[in-house]
């Protein structure tokens, strides 16, 4: 249980939530507004008389076929009620039906939608559609179709109806033979919820399916991302471990092109110049307690060294040819001797500049030319990763070579020196103030040695621009391979 609650909280439980949050009142508004839309197209088709028009067109159907429902004088039962059936389900078809392109709406919006009846002269019924499980057809009143017949001129009479939760519309129409009396009526009816109460009330199975395909969907994307983004920060995560107890071996080399590809490829970059960094400080410890020690042997132990030689020294002198004065000049060799071997261990415990960093060694280039010019320098090193000792050679002598030219030949009062790494190449750039020259052969061999160097660095490029007045720009750039 411990094992799992983390997981749990974790992003698989966060993006499932989220997508069934976002999706279920998404997908709710959506098909609210759709359906309302629809709905009000089919409310306005059928408000500009297209029930009318259609129970017209249905009585004029049922007046040329009232001869062939009749078997022997009495109406054939059966056959009424296969057409009354056929004609209505003709009027509920998505094409074709009752309101062109939208009467699709009707089967959305309910099972039974349009319901109709056909009655006798004498006002008996004889057939009708089947009803709804939620409602039965409002049939009319022998007082309705006693006022339906007697309206002076009407065809098809609307009648009211009691029910305000739904759209209803009621059209009765009486059937007339070519003499004119009446042999029946057609009723129809039409009864649509408003999309509200589909959405709320009448939806029984939609919503609950649609509700359980939304969890199954948000469970299944979150459960793959975060598969697919927990493994990745899994390995960001063991990398920067490792990093914490100094191990920079460990690599998160994720090569993808988002953003976590970019933040692994960053913090890949940020380790080795950890790396570099903790490395340099380490030999600058060890180069300042290699110096320290060496200052101690030399204020202590030469100095009483060189003072005992002197007292053997004076001590042989005094005794002069004694005996034992031979006793005397053997410690004097001696004395000497451990002179000489503590000089050798101080020289080589002192650093040379090989061994400094190579940020540090030409800081410290640049620096004792800026105390020997008077001018002032601008220092800026900025990610540069470890470099080969040919490439190091070869950068501190065009710097050498452009810092002298600047002292001889620019007058410069300002100089910037500067080593920046972009993505696999970097690039050294030698910046003045200085009064510039107009032609660059005026620089002689010393331009021709830095271009030659420059050009020696792995895909190495080298570039001189100068303007009078405005200073001189040396740029060195090459290509480094990041050791991994």
């Amino acid at each position: 249980m411990t094992v799992l609650r983390p997981r749990l909280r974790g992003l698989v439980s966060k993006l499932a939530l989220f997508y069934v949050l976002l999706s279920l009142p998404t997908l709710i508004v959506v098909e609210a507004v759709i359906l309302t839309y629809e709905f009000q197209r089919f409310v306005n088709g059928v408000e500009q008389g297209s029930l009318e028009r259609a129970t017209e067109s249905g009585a004029a159907a049922l007046l040329g076929k009232w001869p062939d429902l009749h078997n022997g004088g009495t109406v054939d039962a059966t056959a009424l009620q296969v057409w009354l059936d056929a004609w209505t389900l003709r009027l509920q078809q998505p094409r074709g039906g009752l309101t062109p392109d939208e009467s699709y709406i009707l089967l959305e919006l309910n099972d039974i939608p349009l319901g109709a009846a056909i009655f006798d002269a004498d006002n008996e019924l004889l057939a009708r559609t089947e009803n709804n499980a939620r409602w039965a057809l409002d049939l009319p009143t022998p007082s309705e179709l006693h006022d339906a017949d007697g309206a002076v001129g009407a065809k098809v009479t609307s009648l009211a109806s009691s029910d305000k939760s739904f759209t209803i519309q009621r059209f009765v129409i009486p059937l007339h033979d070519a003499g004119g009396a009446r042999m029946g009526w057609l009723f129809v009816e039409l009864r649509i919820p408003p999309p509200w109460r589909h959405l709320l009330v009448d939806s029984s199975f939609e919503s609950p399916t649609v509700f359980a395909f939304l969890i199954v969907f948000g469970l299944a994307s979150s459960l793959f991302l975060a598969a697919w983004v927990t493994r990745r920060l899994n390995r960001i995560e063991r990398a920067a471990m490792a990093w914490s107890r100094g191990d920079f071996s460990n690599r998160i080399d994720d090569r993808s092109n988002d953003e976590i590809g970019g933040l692994s490829t960053m913090l890949d970059g940020m380790a080795l110049d950890l790396k570099g960094l903790l490395r340099s400080r380490a030999q600058l410890a060890m180069l300042a307690e290699r110096q320290r020690l060496a200052r101690d042997l030399h204020d202590t132990v030469k100095q009483k060294a060189f003072a005992l030689n002197l007292q053997l020294a004076t001590a042989r002198r005094m005794l002069g040819d004694t005996a034992g004065s031979e006793r005397l000049e053997l410690a004097q060799r001696l004395t000497q001797q451990i002179q000489q071997e503590l000089a050798q261990i101080l020289d080589e415990m002192r650093a040379s500049d090989a061994e400094l960093p190579f940020a540090e060694r030409l800081r410290m280039r640049a620096n004792d030319w800026a105390h020997s010019s008077g001018a002032s320098l601008g220092f800026d090193i900025n990610d540069v990763p470890s470099l080969a000792a040919g490439t190091e050679e070869s950068l501190l002598r065009i710097v050498d070579e452009a810092l002298s030219n600047v002292l001889r030949h620019s007058g410069a009062q300002h100089v910037d020196l500067s080593l920046r790494r972009a993505a696999e190449r970097v690039s050294l750039i030698i910046d003045d103030n200085g009064s510039g020259a107009a032609d660059p052969s005026t620089r002689g061999m010393g331009l021709r040695n830095m271009r030659d160097r420059a050009e020696t660095l792995p895909g190495g490029h080298f570039e001189f621009d100068s303007t009078p007045g405005r200073g001189t720009r040396v740029t060195v750039s090459f290509q480094t391979e990041v050791t991994r």
